[in-house]
């Protein structure tokens, strides 16, 4: 009898590390960071008009580059939009938002209304101005025996910019800005 009860204790000790073991097995993690840049241009030659937009954002997973162009005068419209993911280290940003740069990239764009496509080779450089501006957050959940738990955190920082499109000098932006990001999430089944 001391024998059936040695062995059932036995078995409930290795059960119970069993469930410990898988137990500790459903927790996940995740970290992510990125970086982002905007800038747009505006330029008037004559009686044509110009606002060119750039936007660029870095993850873990790659670089996504659009861009857009819109040009206008007397009897004239045009309206001109691309982009591109690569996995290209095209894209440099520093940590405290001081600069960043998108070294050439070629991006096919499309006019809007005709149709015709052409491909844009395009650079860009920014230069952080003033303060920086930070937030953060962070959130739980618990659903009975799971729990889930995430934070946030992001910089942002105006900015100067100068760009070059087919070799073709933008000039100085109008308008510009620098951004990141930090993520990590949890999850975990009890």
């Amino acid at each position: 009898m001391k024998k059936s009860y040695a062995i059932l204790f036995a078995l409930v000790v290795l059960i119970s590390t069993t469930v410990s073991v898988q137990a500790l097995q459903s927790k996940t993690i995740e970290r992510h960071n990125g970086a982002s840049a905007y800038a747009n241009w505006y330029e008037t030659n004559g009686d044509m008009t110009t606002y060119t937009y750039l936007s660029v954002g870095e993850s873990d997973y790659g670089t996504d580059i659009s861009v857009s162009t819109t040009t206008y005068g007397p009897d004239f419209y045009s309206e001109k939009y691309g982009y591109l993911f690569t996995e290209d280290d095209v894209f440099k940003a520093s940590k405290k938002l001081n600069s960043a740069s998108l070294s050439g990239v070629k991006v096919d764009v499309c006019d809007y209304y005709t149709g015709e496509a052409e491909t844009l080779t395009i650079q860009a450089d920014w230069t952080g101005e003033g303060d920086v501006s930070t937030g953060s957050s962070t959130s739980g959940s618990r659903d009975g025996n799971y729990k889930f738990k995430s934070s946030d955190s992001s910089s942002y920082r105006l900015a100067s910019a100068t760009g070059s499109m087919n070799g073709y000098d933008l000039g100085e932006s109008s308008d510009a800005s620098l951004s990141n990001f930090k993520s990590a999430y949890m999850s975990m089944q009890k």
